[in-house]
């Protein structure tokens, strides 16, 4: 049988990225975290651990912290099924930036209102999130990909849409005739980071023009988008429900509102038994019959 004590260490390390926070979250010391690990490593001979900057598990250590997550959520489930106190361990999800800019916030808000909810978030671009559902290192996640995982599910969830806004001043300055217009979306633009394809798939799909990503700036902040856009120095690719209030202000000018992107989202679990995975579930089909169509 595994150590699920040593196990439980390796999962702390990775969680937190630091031995000395996983022996205080685990009340051990650090010695004790490491001596864990070593143990660990020594039983099946081949190390668990990258112990550099980030620390990443290897991919044995990848399985052992998928196993480790999933039979917490099955301890989790059986516990309530007994009625007695459960550990209360919290769920790790991977959710997109903008989804956490906005709808998200609403599933958080109810989520915490119910019993034994408690949410470890990674934030990681909508393409990426099931590749950390897959390593193990979250039991759930939104995805633009809708394949379940191997022992996992998966539903359709919406569209988010998003479309390029600008304020009147800066369409005032930049924009006075059709050609304008065209040069200013082939010019600079803003991507949230490396991992940012929607630029280019707007440009794509929406415009069909070859996308051109040597001059974008990156500025990994969705609430910053906003916030430049807002400034009058630049246009942007926005979700459409995060500037609805401006649009309708007329603070926002939508460039092209006949042309938006519409982006996929699927919620992924794992299959578990766990009442507090179904509850969030629940609560982000109920949030997204709302925000997403």
């Amino acid at each position: 049988m595994l150590d699920y004590r040593a196990l439980s260490s390796l999962h702390a390390v990775l969680r937190f990225q630091s031995f000395d926070k996983a022996a205080s979250y685990l009340n051990l010391t650090q010695s004790a975290v490491s001596q864990n690990i070593k143990r660990l490593e020594n039983a099946c001979g081949r190390p668990l651990l990258i112990r550099a900057r980030p620390i990443t598990a290897t991919p044995l250590g990848e399985k052992m912290l998928a196993h480790f997550n999933k039979v917490a959520m099955l301890e989790e489930g059986l516990r309530s099924e007994l009625e007695v106190e459960t550990d209360n361990q919290p769920i790790s999800i991977a959710v997109n930036n903008d989804s956490l800019a906005t709808w998200f916030i609403q599933v958080m808000g109810l989520f915490a209102q119910q019993p034994n909810s408690k949410l470890h978030i990674k934030a990681a671009d909508q393409g990426k999130t099931r590749q950390l559902l897959q390593k193990g290192e979250v039991i759930a996640c939104l995805s633009d990909i809708g394949t379940p995982v191997t022992g996992g599910d998966s539903i359709f969830l919406g569209y988010m849409h998003y479309e390029v806004v600008a304020t009147p001043a800066f369409i005032k300055e930049n924009i006075k005739h059709e050609d304008d217009l065209k040069d200013v979306l082939q010019s600079k633009a803003l991507v949230f980071d490396e991992n940012d394809e929607l630029w280019s798939r707007y440009q794509n799909e929406c415009l069909n023009i070859q996308a051109d990503n040597r001059n974008n700036h990156w500025y990994p902040s969705s609430h910053g988008f906003v916030e430049l856009v807002m400034g009058g120095t630049v246009c942007a690719l926005v979700p459409s429900i995060q500037v609805q209030k401006q649009l309708e202000s007329k603070a926002l000018i939508s460039l092209l509102p006949s042309k938006k992107l519409a982006l996929p989202l699927y919620w992924h679990w794992y299959k578990l038994n766990s009442p507090v995975l179904d509850r969030l579930t629940e609560v982000i089909k109920t949030v997204t019959q709302n925000t997403l169509y």
